[in-house]
Formats: C-alpha cells, sequence, structure tokens
C-alpha cells in the first residue's frame, strides 16, 4: 500500500473502528482486519478518480491551447495573405506613376521641337476573370466580321428585337 493510501485508511478507520462497540476481542480483530481491508479499496478508488480527474483536466488544456495555436495559424494566414495583396497593389501603383513620369518626358522633348503629342491613355489592369476575356474575345471577332462586310451588307440586314427574359 503507498503511503497516502495508508494515511486514508488510518484516518477512516479512527472514524469508523469507535462506533463498533461492545464485540470481542476475536470479533474485533476480524473486524479491524475487514475494516481495513474495506477502507484499503476505497482509497485505492479515491486516488484513482483524482488521477483521471486530473488527466482529464490536462487534456482539456491541451485542447484549448491546440484550438489557440490553430486560430492564431489561421489569423497569420490572413494577415500575410492581406500584406502579399497589399505589396501586390503599392508595386502596381509604383509602376503606374513610373509610366505616368515617364509619358510627359517625351511629351517635353517633342514639344521642344515644337510637334503636338496627344497623350495616349495607357489601359488601367483589371481583375479579370474567364467569363470577361471569353466576352471580349466574341465581341472582337464580331467586330473584326463587321469590318469585312461591305456598307450595304450591313445597312440592308434588318435589325430584330431581342425577346426579353
Amino acid at each position: 500500500m503507498s503511503e497516502p493510501n495508508k494515511l486514508m485508511v488510518d484516518v477512516l478507520s479512527t472514524v469508523v473502528l469507535p462506533k463498533l462497540k461492545g464485540l470481542t476481542e476475536k470479533n474485533a480483530k476480524k473486524m479491524v482486519n475487514a475494516s481495513h481491508k474495506a477502507l484499503a479499496v476505497i482509497a485505492k478508488k479515491y486516488h484513482k478518480l483524482i488521477q483521471e480527474q486530473e488527466s482529464d483536466a490536462a487534456k482539456a488544456k491541451a485542447k484549448q491551447a491546440k484550438a489557440a495555436k490553430k486560430t492564431a495559424e489561421k489569423e497569420s494566414k490572413k494577415k500575410a495573405k492581406i500584406a502579399k495583396k497589399e505589396s501586390a497593389s503599392k508595386q502596381l501603383a509604383l509602376l503606374l506613376t513610373k509610366e505616368a513620369k515617364a509619358v510627359p518626358k517625351v511629351s517635353a522633348k517633342l514639344a521642344a521641337k515644337k510637334v503636338r503629342v496627344k497623350a495616349v491613355a495607357k489601359p488601367v489592369a483589371k481583375k479579370t476573370n474567364v467569363k470577361t476575356v471569353a466576352k471580349s474575345a466574341v465581341a472582337a471577332k464580331v467586330s473584326v466580321k463587321a469590318v469585312e462586310k461591305p456598307a450595304a451588307q450591313v445597312a440592308a440586314k434588318p435589325r430584330t428585337p431581342r425577346a426579353k427574359k
């Protein structure tokens, strides 16, 4: 028996045994042995339950730490993604400002030669998806076909109204 179990059995036996008065010496010894055995079982179960509670508490604490770590990783990934987008937009803005500064220098040189130059508008980079690229490709094909047709054929073709959905 371990030390904590012995201490618990002694304490419990001092509480229980005085209540059992009026026994003969032989029966009293039997009762003391039986009570010690029973109290030893109770003490073992008690310490086992205490250990289980401690292990459950440790598991719960580990689970909370794991969840906190997971949320911290998600937040760091989110921040990294935002920082990446911001750096990309800063680089794009830097490129656009460099291009804007380059255009006036060229026009200043041509102005010195007394030649009038019209500023060419640069297309701004847009976020595109597959649908818009496909639509623009179809529109380009249609406009090329319209240019290839003579004006008389285009004018002779009657317009058909679109069906409303």
